[in-house]
């Protein structure tokens, strides 16, 4: 049985992992998986603002590196690609605001999990559409099979 470290602000994601047949624990010596979940907590001062971002991930990698842990999710939205491009380009990193910021450099971090023998995937999913990635998520997170060692996701 899949034994959860989850880091985020709980509810669906966490919810649904527990209900289909993951067990949260509170230590990462506990884990074989974990999950990095973010938020924007909407805060008026930019350094609150990366806490649930930049803050989360930095927190998880600090318990992870070290561990035995087999598989990391790494949950953010698209606000790392969905602001404005520079003029000429059509793909790449574009940040709505310094959330984006924070999803972009949780996204660059989680690249440590590869690093340290940890099968990692970054999901940048779309607001609102949590609900449809979750089977995904689920999947990869308790899969035995070949999967790539570090990928970014946008379902």
């Amino acid at each position: 049985m899949p034994q959860l470290l989850y880091y985020g602000r709980g509810g669906l994601v966490l919810d649904y992992l527990n209900q289909a047949d993951c067990t949260s624990v509170s230590r990462i010596q506990d884990a074989n998986i974990v999950v990095v979940e973010s938020y924007d907590n909407k805060s008026s001062n930019p350094s609150e603002r990366l806490a649930g971002t930049i803050g989360l991930m930095r927190e998880a990698l600090d318990e992870i590196e070290g561990a035995s842990i087999e598989r990391m999710v790494v949950i953010t939205d698209q606000s790392s690609t969905k602001g404005s491009m520079r003029k000429g380009s059509t793909s790449g990193v574009a940040l709505d605001d310094v959330h984006g910021l924070g999803s972009l450099t949780m996204e660059v971090l989680s690249r440590m999990g590869p690093k340290w023998g940890v099968k990692t995937k970054v999901y940048r999913i779309q607001h609102g559409h949590i609900q449809d990635a979750l089977v995904h998520i689920h999947a990869f997170l308790t899969s035995n099979e070949k999967s790539p060692e570090y990928e970014v996701v946008s379902p």
